[in-house]
């Protein structure tokens, strides 16, 4: 009797210890998502030529991007890059005021806008074409929100792309 009651001892804690190691196995914690991040600096010499308002332009550049006094592109290159930050830094260091458009999505014929900025756009933009050219075009004149003047001379736009807000 007392064989059969080891036996039935050591079998029970031979179970429960696979049991254990098993359940161990399946609570493996899940990854969280990484933040990758993409810079892009593209240098910039005066604002948009043209009407100085982007509801006039759609956004659109009036003057080849490769020249000085038009908007620039910028473009990812890393994959899967949704969100976008925009900085202006003048030379004067003062605020630039500007506009943030992407190519026509919804076949308008106007680019998309994503709204209007003074010296940087406080919050991620969620693109809706990830990895599609961005178009910034500096204004000079008035910032959108009135905070100043928007002086536009030469200086880098900073464009941080994220797969993360």
């Amino acid at each position: 009797m007392k064989r059969i009651l080891v036996l039935v001892m050591v079998l029970g804690l031979v179970f429960g210890a696979i049991a254990t190691a098993d359940a161990k196995k399946k609570k493996k914690k899940k990854k969280k998502p990484v933040r990758v991040e993409e810079v892009i600096e593209v240098e910039y010499q005066g604002g948009n030529l043209g009407a100085a308002t982007p509801a006039a332009t759609g956004g659109a550049c009036l003057v080849d991007p490769t020249m000085p006094f038009s908007c620039k592109s910028v473009t990812p290159t890393v994959p899967g890059m949704k969100y976008l930050k925009i900085e202006v830094l003048d030379v004067t260091g003062l605020n630039a005021g500007g506009f943030i458009s992407q190519q026509d999505s919804d076949g308008d014929g106007l680019q998309d806008g994503y709204g209007e900025f003074c010296g940087a756009h406080a919050d991620p933009i969620t693109l809706e074409l990830p990895n599609a050219p961005v178009g910034v075009s500096l204004y000079p004149g008035v910032c959108s929100d009135g905070s100043g003047p928007s002086i536009v001379t030469m200086g880098t736009i900073v464009a941080t792309f994220s797969n993360l807000p």
